[in-house]
């Protein structure tokens, strides 16, 4: 039985939520771009947006290394935000604190 059964037809779907792709959001103050959407559990997932010209970004921190541990390229943290509370009856606090910069 799968954790969306309980969910009811009413609810936020996938269409819906796949509708919020390239939103920007600040999340915990940070900008960030939705990304994707996961399906089990609804969630979002956030890129921080870099600034290339912001001199107070440390990029450096951001290198990721390859097989051989040589710096290869640059790594962007990933956020998830949960759709829906871990009883799937409500939306879930994270969410609804995101602060919504396109309209």
């Amino acid at each position: 039985m799968n954790d969306m059964d309980n969910v009811p037809s009413d609810s936020i779907t996938l269409p819906n939520l796949r509708s919020l792709i390239g939103l920007r959001v600040r999340h915990q103050g940070t900008l960030c771009v939705v990304l994707e959407i996961l399906e089990t559990p609804p969630s979002l997932v956030l890129e921080p947006v870099v600034d290339p010209l912001d001199a107070t970004s440390n990029s450096a921190g951001n290198i990721m290394a390859n097989l051989h541990g040589q710096p290869g390229e640059y790594a962007v943290e990933s956020r998830i935000v949960q759709v829906l509370t871990d009883d799937l009856t409500g939306l879930n606090d994270a969410l609804l604190e995101l602060e919504i910069l396109d309209y």
